[in-house]
């Protein structure tokens, strides 16, 4: 379907819509009501998470909490997934603003965050980089005059312990407030995997066999600080300043014994790494709001953050025998720093509309020295190598939106985003691309409507243009090498600065059934065209194996979503969400030719059931996965995950409180499969991980 038949048939719903409603009536917006009512009223999709349902399960990670939430996935790496997309396809904001590269979920304690907001279509006045939709993770704001409350938790894992301690602050007066949370954790890990190597010739015939048992192990050494001000100026205005502040130091080791059952080892068969690093990530952003006549406001901030690891890596290669046969020293010091500005001017017209206009602006740039050394078993120095890569991003976007109540029952939203991008990459280094300078523009309507049908049910349609901008780490031509054993299922990674943005043609439709008392029935469906999708393209260079992401054509993505909150009783709540994913790759051959590492469905089962001073509950999260094609001769799979959380909460008096919390309950072992195929064989490489429990108990006091 083409993007203008999309609108014709959006555009003539609405008329539709409209002409069968009454004639509009003055609204009255309120902002209190449970949360299923505020959802209920807003012309713009969005579902929102409150503090009580963050903590409720007393989760260590953020990864936990969003696993449970309506369409969301974590995916083998970490990463946030809706539709079952991450990858860049998910848009991760922090109070509004998208998060640094290498983002950690374990940087915000749950404790921390006010809300969680999951906007399934995109708004003009936030980035439009959000072809899967976007998550809003906004932290505390609120000051308690007096707050003084802290929390200490110890979780167990795999025979590994990871005590934090939570502090929470704040005060206020007639113009002043102030707040800060601070998280300090040291977290210890002890995490076996297998590798199994085989490899067949033209025949089928097995020629290679390779069993490589690891252990990683290391400590984590985290502090997380979130302090905010909040002054109440002359005439109404308001100045607000918050800042984020992230400091992680690792200390890692990652121990190979290889053995061949068939066949000859890899060049070292047993080996270690040691990986020392240091993480810095700082946020800070200042937010000023002023009143104008007539109801009109105006909001400018102006933020600045950095993103930076210095980190020392070793690797160690030795014989079967343990025989040292050499080195592999790095030092690199990767650092990202972006400064930003956005502004909004709102003004009410008349009843009916909410106009509003305004800019955002970034400045980024990534830089990295990466220095190595290579030495031989006995120690003498054999090669080289400094490197200093670069690159940055311009943008800027101009935006307008209305927010018109057309009738009563009937309200729509409209939106107009214009963003450039200015990229420019540069490098010093052996066989380094040559400087590149790129710009793209996108325009980006959106449109969102909502209907409330005469029993108060809500029918919604939203149509919207995203993007998907590449981010920094993959313009820099940067090599990553793989140590030992590189070959098509472990290849280095590389970046490339030709890369382009990718644009999406979006549709969503909903339908809401509201049953009263905060009670919810929902379902809703998806549609998204994208054009110069990116793919990781596998190939050789002077005869190493190598990975880096083209621009490859064009996608198609769709998928259905279903939701229930059903509060039976004062005491029993229950929850659950399902969501299905479908997609294809139109320059890869099928079957199984979905986006890479697409989650193809999700379903969440959820109860509460509470007494006068205990709380106890659970959720079961089920996570599909299959087989997806990368290429005709490259084809990975991995493992469904089955996860079993559970939780309980005792109210010891009016200002201390207990909770326990076990998650991971069922402990399955997680699986992938990494397989090249060609005329002379095929190569196959698997990926055993077990999983523990997590137990977790953890004191909550209010001062």
């Amino acid at each position: 379907m083409t993007a203008h038949r999309i609108t014709s048939s959006l555009l003539l719903a609405a008329s539709a819509c409209a002409y069968a409603s009454e004639t509009p009536v003055p609204q009255q917006v309120q902002i209190t009501g449970t949360r299923a009512d505020q959802r209920q009223r807003e012309t713009t999709a969005a579902i929102t998470i409150n503090h009580a349902d963050i903590v409720r399960q007393g989760d260590q990670n953020l990864a936990d909490v969003l696993k449970r939430l309506p369409g969301v996935s974590i995916s083998s790496t970490g990463a946030i997934q809706m539709r079952g997309l991450g990858n860049g396809y998910t848009q991760i904001l922090l109070n509004g603003e998208p998060v640094a590269t290498g983002f950690s979920l374990d940087s915000i304690a749950p404790e921390t965050i006010e809300r969680i907001e999951i906007l399934r279509s995109t708004t003009a006045e936030l980035s439009n980089q959000a072809v899967a939709g976007a998550i809003n993770i906004i932290l505390k704001k609120a000051a308690t005059r007096g707050q003084r409350s802290m929390s200490a938790s110890v979780a167990r894992q795999g025979g590994a312990i990871t005590p934090a301690i939570s502090a929470q602050l704040s005060d206020q007066d007639d113009e002043y407030s102030w707040s800060l949370a601070a998280t300090l954790t040291r977290k210890r890990n002890e995490k076996p995997f297998t590798d199994w190597q085989e490899q067949r010739d033209a025949s089928g015939a097995l020629t290679l066999l390779r069993r490589t048992p690891q252990t990683e192990s290391g400590r984590t050494d985290a502090l997380t600080l979130t302090p905010r001000l909040n002054w109440k100026l002359t005439g109404g205005d308001t100045l607000n300043w918050q800042s984020f502040a992230y400091l992680r130091r690792m200390d890692n080791n990652t121990r190979a014994d290889e053995t061949a059952l068939l066949g000859e080892h890899s060049e070292y068969p047993r080996n270690d790494a040691d990986f020392i690093a240091n993480f810095i990530m700082l946020r800070t952003d200042v937010h000023w709001t002023h009143l104008l006549a007539d109801g009109a406001k105006l909001e400018m901030k102006l933020g600045a953050s950095t993103n930076r690891r210095t980190g020392t890596f070793d690797f160690h290669g030795r014989d079967a025998d343990g025989k040292p046969l050499g080195r592999h020293h790095v030092d690199s010091g990767p650092v990202e720093n972006t400064v930003t500005s956005t502004g909004t001017y709102r003004h009410p017209v008349g009843e009916q509309h909410a106009i509003a206009i305004g800019w955002d602006a970034s400045h980024a740039v990534r830089s990295e020295d990466r220095n190595e050394i290579l030495f031989d078993g006995d120690g003498r120095q054999t090669g080289a190598n400094n490197a200093d890569y670069r690159a940055n991003v311009n943008r800027l976007a101009l935006f307008a939106q209305d927010e018109w109540q057309v009738t009563k029952r009937y309200s729509l939203y409209l939106g107009l985003r214009h963003e450039r991008l200015d990229t420019a990459s540069r490098a010093n280094a052996t066989n380094a691309p040559d400087a590149l300078d790129n710009s793209s523009s996108v325009w980006s309507p959106s449109l969102q409507s909502r209907y409330e049908l005469a029993n108060k049910d809500v029918l919604r349609l939203a149509l919207s243009r995203t993007y998907k901008a590449p981010p920094l780490v993959k313009l820099v031509p940067r090599r990553y090498t793989s140590d030992n054993n590189n070959n098509p299922t472990n290849p280095d990674e590389q970046g490339n600065p030709h890369l382009r943005p990718e644009l999406a043609w979006g549709l969503d439709a909903a339908y809401e059934h509201y049953l009263g008392g905060g009670a919810l029935l929902s379902v809703s469906a998806y549609l998204r065209r994208i054009r110069d999708v990116t793919q990781s393209r596998l190939f050789q260079q002077d005869g190493v194996w190598v990975e880096a992401p083209f621009n490859d054509g064009d996608a198609r993505a769709h998928g259905v979503e279903l939701e229930a909150r059903l509060p039976l009783t004062k005491a029993l709540d229950l929850r659950a969400n399902l969501s299905r994913n479908w997609s294809r790759v139109d320059n890869v051959p099928g079957p199984d030719n979905r986006l890479e590492n697409q989650t193809p469905a999700t379903v969440n089962l959820g109860a509460d059931y509470r007494w006068p001073q205990w709380t106890v509950g659970g959720n079961f999260n089920y996570q599909a996965a299959g087989p997806a094609r990368q290429s005709v001769e490259v084809l990975n799979s991995a493992s469904a995950k089955r996860e079993l959380d559970l939780y309980a909460l005792w109210k010891l008096n009016a200002k201390t409180q207990l909770r326990l919390s076990a998650n991971n309950l069922l402990r399955q072992q997680a699986s992938e499969t990494y397989r090249y195929t060609d005329s002379a064989g095929s190569v196959r490489r698997i990926h055993l991980t077990p999983t523990h429990a997590i137990l977790r108990i953890m004191l909550e006091r209010q001062m």
